[in-house]
């Protein structure tokens, strides 16, 4: 049930509140208001390449662009270097230490190939990509003297495959 305050009619009737006016300034603003300052801003800023030389129309290609055989070589070093990483036994002393040079061959084969935007198409890149993917996601994940499972070790070497046949075809 209702409480008896709320059933009660008011006493006393709430007051109507103005709207409120902006105060008239004295002086006008000497500024245009901001957005077409800006608007301003922008529309210079987009014909400004239009009015100077043509120098400014030349693309801009990567400095670091590889060759396709310097990939083919960096490419064909890297899976050489997993085949015998991921192969060693897991007693071997050495373990630690290849893990690590792996992680960064892979490491400088990615940051130099994953923006290059001629490779990205390529079964050769994506199979080793995804292969160094699995195989950095397993030594972060468990360490670098866990054995890799049979199953995933399996699908490693079946990318790896894949990715040196695509590249002796040019993919």
């Amino acid at each position: 049930m209702a409480s008896p305050t709320l059933l009660s009619t008011p006493t006393s009737k709430p007051d109507v509140l103005s709207p409120i006016k902006p105060k008239p300034t004295s002086t006008p603003s000497p500024l245009p208001p901001q957005n077409l300052r800006r608007r301003h801003f922008f529309s210079l800023a987009a014909t400004f390449p239009i009015i100077t030389s043509s120098a400014w129309l030349v693309p801009v290609f990567s400095a670091l662009a590889a060759s396709d055989e310097e990939y083919v070589k960096d490419t064909t070093e890297v899976i050489d270097k997993v085949r015998s990483t991921i192969n060693m036994d897991k007693n071997d002393p050495n373990v630690a230490t290849a893990v690590a040079e792996l992680r960064e061959t892979s490491n400088t084969w990615v940051a130099k190939y994953r923006r290059e935007k001629a490779l990205l198409g390529r079964s050769s890149f994506r199979d080793m990509y995804s292969a160094l993917n699995a195989v950095s996601g397993h030594y972060i994940s468990f360490g670098p003297t866990a054995p890799i499972p049979a199953k995933r070790k399996a699908r490693i070497l079946e990318e790896m495959d894949t990715a040196e046949k695509a590249l002796s075809r040019g993919r």
